[in-house]
């Protein structure tokens, strides 16, 4: 096919021809970098992709630290409310169960706050405060656990079935906030750091 002669301008057409190349190149005597393309990608191979932390830390650090705060108020009013008892009733046997409600009630406090400070932890990305929130969950297993075995026979359930459906809850729930706040460990991106608690 030969070109129009309209559009042939002989001083003005400019033609390159044989090997181009960076005067860099030439007179540094360098060769050019071969860059190998990763085809699944298609980025060259060593290219490096930087992408935003996870917000999952941040948003469970913030659920653990609402849990711990209404624990606390919870705890509180457990005490309070027990204490307040302990004067209006004349049966012993329910003497000695507020008694005991109200001790609960003093270690759940503690349990609350070691939620909350694990809640911190965890909103700062750091691992001790998964490894607390574990430990505070099963810290307050156990005491779901002795509040339920520490029943008066004449308050408790005679077949025990009221205890164990109340164990077996408490397992079930402990178990299922423990795998919660082990989210941010199993999210890669996640930004966590290698803290440990002990």
């Amino acid at each position: 096919m030969q070109p129009d002669e309209s559009q042939i301008d002989g001083d003005k057409q400019v033609m390159i021809s044989g090997d181009v190349q960076n005067p860099q190149f030439v007179q540094t005597g360098m060769q050019p970098q071969t860059v190998i393309i990763d085809p699944n990608t298609g980025l060259p191979q060593n290219v490096i992709l930087m992408q935003q932390p996870s917000s999952a830390p941040k948003v469970i650090g913030v659920f653990v630290i609402i849990f711990g705060a209404i624990g606390v108020i919870g705890s509180a009013l457990g005490l309070f409310g027990s204490s307040f008892l302990e004067g209006q009733v004349e049966d012993s046997v329910l003497d000695a169960y507020i008694t005991q409600i109200m001790i609960f009630s003093l270690l759940s406090i503690f349990v609350s706050i070691g939620t909350i400070l694990s809640g911190v932890w965890i909103n700062d990305r750091q691992t001790r405060g998964v490894h607390l929130a574990w430990i505070v969950t099963g810290y307050s297993l156990l005491l779901s656990i002795g509040q339920q075995m520490t029943i008066p026979a004449e308050l408790s359930d005679p077949s025990g079935l009221g205890q164990a459906i109340g164990i077996g809850f408490s397992v079930v729930c402990n178990g299922i906030c423990g795998l919660i706040v082990a989210i941010p460990l199993m999210i890669s991106g996640s930004g966590m750091d290698n803290t440990k608690l002990f």
